[in-house]
């Protein structure tokens, strides 16, 4: 069509035969390498805090709610049955409070204060939950009604929650400590542990409060209580790490456990079931931290 008109098209009398165009390759903006690494160096710290955030998600909110699931079929179970359950999360708490007291003494031991710092703590988490339970039978005018029972019971599952949480805190500052000095393969084997712990302290919390009559919210708290705070100490963990912190969470987790321990055992009705659930409880504990030693 445009030979037909008589012209030939200006494009190819003028540009030599040996001609290249110019790669748009080259016309692509490139940033200075200073602020490419401001960019990078702003952006590590963020990605550490999201990987602690998932850390602590996976070892302890989502395994102590896996831990609450079975509550539905508990409170099917009979009067004996529910004691051999209650008697179970004893055991439980049991071998978490020498679990948790050993650490406290151990990390106390690295600080200045020693003895001192987990006296501290262990007179906290033992008058906390006391105070908190004596102003209560005083409100209540020490009735023994069973609505009084039950918000008992429910209170001791919620200190229950509470001192599992600080238990948790102190994992989750190990955590983070860990993943925060590259440590992937011990990260790994902590995640995998504290996992199979929380599920087992999940279970803990639905004996207590198996029988009595619960808003749909009250297990969603509970186990916020005791699993959030493993998200938290990961993420403070992933910064920076003090064993004076651990050493009083673990002690004021250890002397919150001793009060529950107390309380949950004078509630058991029969000293055979007692004996059996409480032994059930520590074995399967002791196996989930002998598969966290191999």
């Amino acid at each position: 069509m445009v030979g037909s008109l008589g012209f030939e098209p200006e494009t190819n009398r003028d540009i030599p035969r040996n001609f290249a165009f110019p790669s748009l390759s080259g016309l692509q903006p490139t940033l200075p390498k200073s602020i490419l690494a401001k960019l990078l160096a702003y952006s590590k710290p963020m990605v550490d805090i999201l990987h602690s955030i998932a850390l602590g998600f996976i070892a302890g909110l989502i395994p102590v709610y896996l831990g609450l699931l079975p509550l539905p079929l508990f409170r099917r179970l009979s009067t004996s049955k529910r004691n051999l359950l209650i008697s179970f999360s004893i055991g439980i708490l049991l071998f978490l409070f020498v679990d948790v007291t050993g650490e406290a003494v151990e990390l106390s031991k690295q600080t200045a204060y020693s003895s001192f710092l987990f006296l501290i703590g262990l007179v906290i988490g033992v008058g906390v939950p006391l105070a908190i339970s004596s102003r209560k039978q005083r409100v209540s005018g020490e009735s023994s009604t069973p609505g009084v029972n039950s918000a008992d019971k429910s209170l001791t599952a919620y200190i229950i929650s509470g001192a599992i949480g600080l238990h948790n805190l102190g994992e989750g500052l190990a955590l983070g400590a860990a993943y925060a000095g590259g440590q992937l393969a011990l990260t790994t084997i902590l995640v995998i542990g504290f996992a199979l712990h929380n599920g087992t302290e999940g279970m803990a919390i639905a004996g207590p409060i198996s029988d009595i009559p619960i808003r749909a919210k009250e297990p969603l708290l509970m186990g916020l209580l005791a699993g959030f705070p493993t998200i938290v100490g990961s993420i403070v963990g992933s910064m920076f790490y003090s064993d004076l912190a651990g050493a009083l969470f673990f002690s004021t987790a250890a002397g919150a456990l001793l009060y529950v321990i107390i309380e949950l055992t004078k509630r058991a009705y029969s000293p055979k079931s007692t004996f059996t659930g409480i032994v059930i409880g520590i074995l399967l504990m002791y196996i989930t931290d002998l598969l966290l030693s191999i």
